[in-house]
């Protein structure tokens, strides 16, 4: 035990914050509606695609996960609202604080890998944290845990006491925390690689229109091949036009630019797998998950955010009467 109080006590914003947070987290997927559900912009099955992307593990996301997304995402909400009401009542503290330390561990091993630099993503950062809760553990300071265990029957009143103090046991705990941290450490900075899309490779970037006031007749053509998404004039209305890409099956997005080229572009997030929107305002594709912004203007190119590539672009043609297609 810590010899002096207030050094105990110095303990609680650490955990309060990451009980908190990982209660805020689960109840934040709980509520999603389209967390669970197929073709929704944060669903995550997408999510899990994206990461296997890129990520050190992919071959256990492809194994265990993708095949059952809403087990994998239901497991989450379950071990994060665990973790995180265990943490913050302070029942089985330190055991929760290696499964919070294990939880992050793996989301920078997928959903933050391709954040660089490392210290601007937080799933590592995370990561130290609960490994460092783990150490030092509740202190016994305003915590459920002994008092539901003597209700419910699982433990005794401790004895005359207490339990003795181990160094070599303490000794042995604190290496081990400090060997993990490192690994943490040592896995943020390692080189990123990954497989690439299939769609970024074939998709071919939309030509530019030379007059900044022909609209349709700058990208029309003729006998416009591919497959028929809307019109112009319905995208001017709603402000972009949403369709699946044929050639990957993933959803995307048209919009019209204010030179008045047509243009479009895979709409799932290169950082995390989530689906992209427009900002009509701001005139960029927006990720609702994670803050990646995307110009449409520039080829889809990164303006903010984590998203480590542009979203691949989708040729697209307007026909003479209006009506636009995509190849």
């Amino acid at each position: 035990m810590v010899s002096d109080r207030w050094a105990a006590y110095g303990a609680l914003p650490l955990r309060f914050f990451l009980g908190l947070t990982f209660v805020y987290a689960g109840l934040q997927k709980l509520t999603d509606p389209g967390f669970l559900q197929p073709g929704a912009p944060t669903y995550i099955g997408s999510q899990l695609q994206a990461f296997a992307l890129h990520s050190p593990i992919a071959f256990l996301v492809d194994s265990i996960a993708l095949p059952n997304p809403a087990l994998t995402g239901l497991g989450v909400i379950a071990a994060e609202l665990a973790i995180g009401f265990g943490v913050t009542l302070g029942v089985a503290t330190r055991v929760a604080a290696a499964g919070g330390a294990l939880i992050n561990l793996t989301f920078l091993l997928t959903a933050s890998w391709t954040v660089q630099p490392y210290f601007l993503g937080s799933d590592g950062i995370f990561t130290v944290a609960w490994i460092t809760l783990a150490l030092i553990g509740d202190q016994g300071i305003l915590v459920a845990g002994p008092y539901l265990g003597r209700q419910l029957g699982l433990t005794r009143p401790a004895g005359p006491g207490g339990t003795p103090y181990d160094p070599a046991r303490r000794r042995l705990l604190v290496e081990l925390g400090g060997a993990a941290v490192a690994m943490v450490w040592v896995l943020s900075i390692w080189p990123r690689g990954g497989r690439v899309p299939a769609a970024a490779s074939t998709s071919t970037p939309p030509a530019e229109s030379p007059s900044p006031t022909s609209a349709p007749s700058a990208t029309a053509a003729a006998t416009p091949s591919g497959t028929r998404i809307g019109t112009v004039a319905s995208l001017q209305s709603q402000g972009s036009l949403a369709f699946m890409d044929a050639a990957s099956g993933d959803p995307a997005l048209a919009v019209r630019l204010s030179n008045g080229n047509v243009v479009a572009f895979d709409a799932v997030c290169t950082h995390a797998g989530c689906q992209v929107q427009y900002d009509t305002g701001g005139k960029l594709l927006v990720c609702p998950c994670h803050g990646a912004e995307f110009d449409p203007a520039n080829n889809a190119a990164v303006v903010a955010g984590p998203a480590p590539t542009p979203l691949p672009a989708i040729k697209v043609q307007v026909a003479a009467n209006g009506d636009i297609y995509a190849e």
